[in-house]
């Protein structure tokens, strides 16, 4: 299927709403639509469409006599969604092993292999989006389909937390050891030790996500392009 070309605003869209998720664009940045639209080569409209779906999403904040900013980060609603995923995704990984074919073993080993020419490339950006896309993967082979829309649901609400890479960088080598051993266990058929693993590597990031955050959290915004 031939997707169709996105629309100005939607570029806008992708390209601001990456910026801010992982973190090149600061919390409590103000996000002025006249240098936006100045560094993304396009007119004001555009960017005012996109600031508007952002902040309906919860990601901008537009307040009267301040404009748009990004929209802080709040450790009580991450430590909220944290919690919820750490109880849900080790099912998931667990309820996907007898389900999971040779073939979606290959295809998540390749995924990981991708991930190691980004450490070699220090593309952390690139590795950050692979490693969502190695999850996603392993936990669309469970047969939990209610859980697994559940869980791609809080991860929309956590997303910012899907970029821990180019905040840590050094971090991509630990994860990866992780990623294969999940791979061992996947074709070992070991249900329980997966559900162990998957447990263990989201309870060491969710744990280092949340101290960056908490010691960002009394930084101030700076003006967006000033």
């Amino acid at each position: 299927m031939v997707r169709m070309p996105i629309t100005r605003s939607e570029w806008v869209y992708e390209k601001l709403k990456e910026a801010i998720l992982s973190g090149e664009i600061a919390p409590g940045e103000r996000l002025v639509v006249d240098q936006l639209a100045r560094e993304l080569g396009t007119s004001p409209i555009p960017v005012r469409e996109a600031l508007r779906r952002l902040e309906a999403e919860g990601w901008v904040e537009n307040k009267p006599f301040v404009g748009a900013r990004v929209a802080p980060v709040r450790v009580e609603e991450l430590e909220e969604l944290f919690t919820i995923r750490l109880a849900l995704e080790p099912i998931l990984a667990r309820t996907a092993v007898q389900a999971i074919t040779d073939e979606g073993i290959d295809r998540l080993e390749e995924l990981v292999d991708e991930m190691d020419k980004c450490i070699e490339q220090n593309d952390a950006a690139q590795f950050s989006r692979l490693n969502y896309e190695f999850h996603r993967t392993l936990y669309e082979f469970s047969p939990w389909k209610e859980l697994f829309r559940i869980v791609i649901t809080v991860w929309e609400r956590s997303a910012r937390s899907r970029w821990i890479f180019v905040q840590t960088p050094d971090s991509m080598h630990a994860s990866q050891k992780e990623h294969r051993a999940m791979i061992e266990t996947l074709r070992k058929r070991n249900a329980q030790e997966l559900e162990r693993l998957v447990r263990t590597q989201k309870e060491r990031a969710f744990a280092r996500y949340l101290a960056l955050v908490k010691d960002a959290a009394n930084v101030g915004g700076r003006d967006r392009g000033q």
